[in-house]
């Protein structure tokens, strides 16, 4: 399986900028940090709406310094 990916890996070389890489590798992260982010077998996925609101609502209480 590692020698199939390695040669996947040089096939399908990603052609993004390094900017684009670590923006996506970021928001993977933060998708992952999600408690109750739900996948199903095909593919949707739910978030509970409250835990969002409460990380937006952290969020700008840890950044508010930065605006008016």
């Amino acid at each position: 399986m590692k020698l199939f990916e390695r040669c996947m890996a040089i096939l399908l070389k990603d052609k993004r900028t390094s900017k684009e890489q670590a923006r996506d590798r970021a928001f993977i992260v933060a998708l992952n940090n999600l408690k109750s982010l739900h996948v199903t077998p095909d593919g949707g996925m739910s978030i509970d709406p409250d835990e969002i609101r409460e990380q937006v609502i952290a969020s700008r209480h840890r950044l508010k310094r930065f605006v008016r």
